[in-house]
């Protein structure tokens, strides 16, 4: 069997970057799967699990040099300072490509700093969970998922083919957007609503949450994710953030209005309104 890539080294072993691993290794996609981490007992639980077949708590020359894609599964500020790392201590030719959920900056000086040798494509899968960590890996993560990459006119198209190949691989569903694009459509339907999720935990009283049932928990589900992630996700596309707020501010006024009023019919119509845009959404 001819594998899609000879070796793939993955630097991040949490939920995404183990999941890619087990994914890569149950689909045979890879000769051979290495990943990266800082700490050894994430690397042997990542071994334990199925996600790489070794790695290392330090980066190896020797198998990053082995590897002909190289995946970045570190959260959004790291990104580029890592990809600055492995640029220094390789020589070969060699794809990168990540899976930070932010893209603008990270495209931007991905291609200013790389060298022409290192063809980086940025990716971002749309899966993902409120639990954290290797232990949280799912090699079926990706299946039915919107993976969404991100070319400019100065990415490789080789590059491109072999990385949108690797997310249909795993069972995604890949997408193409500008890195602007990208960033704006991602804070309305993921960054904002992990936003609201946090607020509409914070608005209810102690004494209430005892009596929570499935529509709070379900609405307040991604409140449970990393806040430090989290945080660094929200910071690092902030601009677009906030325009997806004003828009949803827009639309409670709008509600609070309606209530206020005691308009029924005029609510009944925004729900409903609501409930057919609501079933737009195919996951």
């Amino acid at each position: 069997m001819k594998h899609l890539f000879r070796q793939v080294a993955i630097v991040g072993l949490g939920l995404i970057g183990g999941s890619l691993g087990m994914a890569l290794r149950r689909g045979r996609l890879a000769g051979k799967v290495i990943g990266f981490t800082r700490r050894e007992a994430t690397l042997r639980k990542a071994r334990a699990r199925g996600a790489v077949d070794d790695g290392c708590t330090e980066f190896c020359p020797d198998w990053l040099g082995a590897s002909d894609l190289v995946v970045i599964a570190t959260p959004p500020l790291s990104v580029v300072p890592v990809a600055r790392r492995i640029g220094r201590m390789t020589r070969h030719s060699f794809i990168l490509t990540d899976v930070a959920s932010t893209k603008g900056r990270i495209v931007r000086q991905m291609e200013r700093m790389l060298p022409d040798r290192i063809r980086f494509v940025g990716s971002h899968p749309m899966a993902g969970s409120e639990r954290s960590g290797v232990e949280a890996a799912n090699p079926k993560l990706f299946e039915r998922a919107a993976c969404l990459l991100t070319p400019t006119p100065r990415t490789s198209r080789e590059a491109l083919a072999k990385v949108s190949s690797l997310w249909r691989a795993v069972g995604g569903r890949v997408l193409l957007l500008r890195p602007a694009r990208h960033d704006a459509l991602v804070a309305q339907i993921s960054h904002m609503p992990h936003l609201a999720a946090a607020a509409l935990a914070l608005s209810a009283e102690g004494r209430a949450l005892p009596l929570a049932a499935g529509g709070f928990a379900d609405t307040t589900r991604l409140a449970l994710s990393d806040p430090s992630l989290w945080s660094e996700i929200c910071l690092t596309n902030r601009r677009e953030i906030l325009a997806a707020l004003s828009r949803f501010d827009r639309q409670m006024s709008g509600l609070r209005r309606l209530l206020l009023r005691g308009a029924g019919a005029d609510l009944s119509r925004r729900l409903r309104a609501a409930q057919r845009k609501r079933r737009q959404v195919k996951r």
